[in-house]
């Protein structure tokens, strides 16, 4: 399938490592290109290095801490100064901590939201004038199936997930009046290092890592990166065009509910 992608601008926030290095090097092998912002340098710099010299002048990679209004807005820019333009959002950067209610402080409510909600917003808000100008433009928030299975011990990222998806519907009425597509997506168990560090909260009670993973979903697997970052570069293409406000599941069947 020809996705129609060759010299569009993709920001990919969270693009050295999982889904958003997976969705970077997929942009680049459909002819984009892409700036990855990430708060790790050396995840950064592998990351541009496995796409490979005949990539060089396509993507570029910046350190940057999404908690900071100043870094988001400096993303922005230099994304316009490289490439000259933004197509593309990806809004991937950030996690919240699993753990318990009555332990977890203030400031890790605060911390996780910031980065993992508030990242969003405030990249969508700085590309979107961009995009308004342009009279087109794609923005896609992965978010996660944490907002649709609520867990005691997974309220922080579960409650900022499921803003997230009340976000993406809201921003895509706003994007609309400029032509600007909007779409999240919530991915369930994928194989990221993420994942293996918290096996122990997402599926207790197995006797070994593979057993935890195959117990995940009715398919007896997790998913890859790669699958997840096959539907952001769907959605982001013109095949995709009349998908809008949806909020997309890609979790191996693992939510077991209507909505979602």
């Amino acid at each position: 399938m020809q996705l129609g992608l060759q010299g569009k601008v993709a920001i990919v926030t969270g693009g050295s490592k999982g889904i958003g290095r997976a969705t970077a090097l997929g942009f680049l092998g459909e002819g984009a290109a892409v700036l990855i912002c990430a708060r790790g340098k050396e995840a950064l710099e592998e990351t541009v290095r496995l796409a490979g010299e005949q990539n060089a002048g396509r993507i570029a990679g910046m350190q940057a801490d999404l908690t900071k209004g100043e870094d988001i807005q400096a993303v922005v820019t230099r994304c316009l100064e490289t490439f000259g333009r933004v197509d593309i959002l990806v809004n991937n950067a950030g996690s919240a901590r699993p753990g318990d209610f009555l332990t977890l402080p203030d400031e890790a409510w605060v911390d996780d939201w910031t980065l993992k909600f508030f990242g969003y917003v405030r990249m969508a808000r700085a590309v979107l004038p961009h995009m308004q100008r342009q009279r087109s433009g794609v923005i896609i928030n992965i978010i996660g199936t944490g907002a649709l299975r609520p867990m005691g011990s997974y309220m922080i990222g579960g409650a900022a997930n499921a803003a997230l998806n009340h976000f993406t519907k809201a921003l895509a009425d706003e994007g609309a009046k400029h032509g600007v597509r909007v779409v999240g997506i919530n991915p369930g168990p994928i194989l990221t290092e993420r994942l293996q560090r918290f096996l122990s909260t997402f599926s207790p009670g197995s006797s070994s890592p593979e057993e935890a993973l195959a117990r995940m979903t009715p398919l007896g697997r997790v998913g890859k990166p790669e699958e997840v970052a096959d539907l952001v570069l769907f959605l982001a293409s013109e095949r995709a065009a009349f998908i809008h406000g949806a909020n997309i599941t890609i979790d191996g069947g693992a939510n077991p509910g209507l909505m979602g």
